[in-house]
This record gives structure tokens, C-alpha cells and sequence, in this order.
């Protein structure tokens, strides 16, 4: 474990060289440092989200549970949530610095569904489901982490390698224990088949003006139970997957077509072009324009020579 961390520990220094956040090649991902302990302040989750401290220590107030993680344990919040967070530990000299990734809300109910085909949540498993949990933060976990950042510097390893060491980071924490109740809950109506096959209509149909109650037919399901499934199964509500399919197609349109904003929200089903702008703000932390530069100027730092730095000769 202390290899593969002080890896990680190494590359996100490099990457997050200012305090605040960073926001990395690939989207979903950033990096936090801070120079100081802060207050509590509100945050808010969209999508299943593992939040690793690489250095300092960390406090998570999440409906009614106090969380409390540092180089020992990552945070998985496990859909949407609002929540309040509080940086403990930081200096100057030895700053906080944490790496986060937004999980996409497919690769979540792929995952779940997988790990209910190799080992079946059994029908008495009990327990409420968390908003959040705690998971060891052992090589098992660290070595697809390390893998993920120390693909940022390179297009075709961020496209390829990136992707799969999320997947596999994915399904090691979906497996523990802590996601027993969580597993259980999205696999245990027999219906994932018909929330995979919404997921894909919503994809293909991006442009179109979309309604839960539209969906829930294709599902054959009533509104408020095809709601709640859909929820269990892919960890955020249709409407917000569906926000979340669009800001995506219209990040790809931005960056590989170079397609003006406007434009880029239209085609991805947006009837007005300020909401757009407002929503990709909030869910990539920059404006449409500066993100684009940010992504084209960015080059990662120097992250693979960091990882390299840490491995022994």
C-alpha cells in the first residue's frame, strides 16, 4: 500500500499545483489542494462519486452520518446527494490534497448489474441503503487509481486505459460489504434489463423533449415506480441522467468539432442556450468556452515523470 500511495500522493501534487480545484483531461475527474483547514461548507454530488484524500484529513456530514477519512480510507457517495464537508488537516507546508471522479451513471448500473450476474444479492440481504461510505484504501484500490491519473497525460491512454481503471475501480468498491444493501436494492425487481434498455432510448434520443412519464411506458412501469428503479439501478434520477447525457454529447461536440456553444446546446436537446450554459457550469465547473481552453492547453503537468519518481529502480 505505501508504494501505491506515495504514487498517487506524488502525481496529484503535480496535478493540483494551485490551491482549489482542478479539474482533470478527463471529465468527471479533479483535484483539490488546500493550504489550510476550511469550514463547513455545502456541497452536492450528481452521480456516484469516490473521493480520495492522498494527503491530510477529511470530514463528510451526510444525512445524519459523520464520516471522517484520510490516506487510510476513500468516500464513496454512492448517487445525488447535498452534504456538508470540512478539510481538518492542511498547512502549507504539507497541504491537503485529495483526487475525486464522478462516476458515469452507465458504468454504474453496468457494474451493478455484472456483480449481480457473478454473485446474486441474496434476497434477505438487509440493511438501508448509505449515502455514503467508507472503503479501505488498499492496492486492490490504489493500483486502477494510479493507472487512472497516470493516464492524464497522454490522449489515447485517457480515452483507453482511463476508462478501464475506473470500471475496475468501480466494481472493487461496488463489491465490498459496505455496498451489500446498495447491490441489493438495484438488482432486486428482475427489471434492470428494461432500466438498461430506457438508458440506451434516453441516449439515442437525446434531442428530444423527454418525460418521465414517456419513459416509464417504454418500461411498462407506472411513473412513480419506474422513478424509483431507475434511481436504485443507475443512482440518479431520469431527469438527471438525462441532463447528464446531453452535457456530455455537448462536451464531445465542443472539444473533437469544435461546435459553438449554442450550437452544441442545441443539438444536445436544449431549448435555451443560457440554461445550458448554466447547467455546464455547474456540472464541469467552467463555462463551456473556458473549459475548452482549459482542456486544449492543459498537458496534466508532468504526471507520468511523478509516478515514475516513486517506483523503485
Amino acid at each position: 500500500m505505501g508504494r501505491a500511495l506515495e504514487q498517487l500522493r506524488l502525481a496529484v501534487r503535480e496535478l493540483a499545483s494551485n490551491p482549489g480545484v482542478t479539474p482533470l483531461p478527463s471529465p468527471g475527474a479533479w483535484v483539490f489542494r488546500a493550504d489550510h483547514p476550511d469550514v463547513m461548507a455545502k456541497r452536492s454530488a450528481y452521480t456516484l462519486t469516490v473521493g480520495v484524500v492522498v494527503q491530510g484529513r477529511k470530514h463528510v456530514h451526510i444525512e445524519g452520518d459523520d464520516l471522517y477519512y484520510d490516506e487510510r480510507h476513500c468516500i464513496v457517495l454512492t448517487g445525488e446527494a447535498n452534504y456538508t464537508s470540512q478539510v481538518l488537516e492542511a498547512s502549507p507546508e504539507r497541504p491537503y490534497l485529495s483526487l475525486a471522479i464522478a462516476v458515469p451513471p452507465d458504468l454504474v448500473a453496468r457494474t451493478l448489474v455484472e456483480l449481480a450476474e457473478v454473485a446474486p444479492p441474496r434476497p434477505h440481504a438487509s440493511g438501508a441503503q448509505r449515502s455514503a461510505f467508507l472503503a479501505r484504501l488498499d492496492d486492490a484500490v490504489l493500483e486502477p487509481l494510479c493507472r487512472f491519473v497516470g493516464a492524464m497525460d497522454d490522449p489515447g491512454e485517457r480515452r483507453v486505459v482511463a476508462p478501464l481503471a475506473v470500471h475496475e475501480l468501480i466494481f472493487r468498491l461496488l463489491r465490498s460489504d459496505a455496498a451489500s444493501a446498495l447491490r441489493h436494492a438495484a438488482c432486486r425487481g428482475g427489471d434492470e434489463a428494461r432500466i438498461a434498455a430506457v438508458m440506451g432510448y434516453i441516449r439515442e434520443n437525446l434531442g428530444r423533449k423527454l418525460t418521465v412519464e414517456q419513459l416509464a411506458r417504454r418500461a411498462a412501469m407506472s411513473p412513480s415506480h419506474f422513478a424509483h428503479r431507475f434511481r436504485d439501478v443507475a443512482r440518479v434520477s431520469p431527469i438527471r441522467y438525462l441532463k447528464h447525457v446531453r452535457l456530455d454529447h455537448a462536451r464531445v461536440l465542443l472539444l473533437r468539432d469544435g461546435t459553438r456553444a449554442a450550437e452544441a446546446a442545441a443539438r444536445s436537446g436544449y431549448a435555451s442556450a443560457a440554461h445550458f450554459a448554466r447547467d455546464f457550469k455547474q456540472h464541469f465547473g467552467h463555462s463551456p468556452t473556458a473549459y475548452v481552453e482549459r482542456m486544449r492547453t492543459s498537458g496534466a503537468g508532468s504526471v507520468a515523470e511523478a509516478m515514475a519518481a516513486a517506483r523503485p529502480a
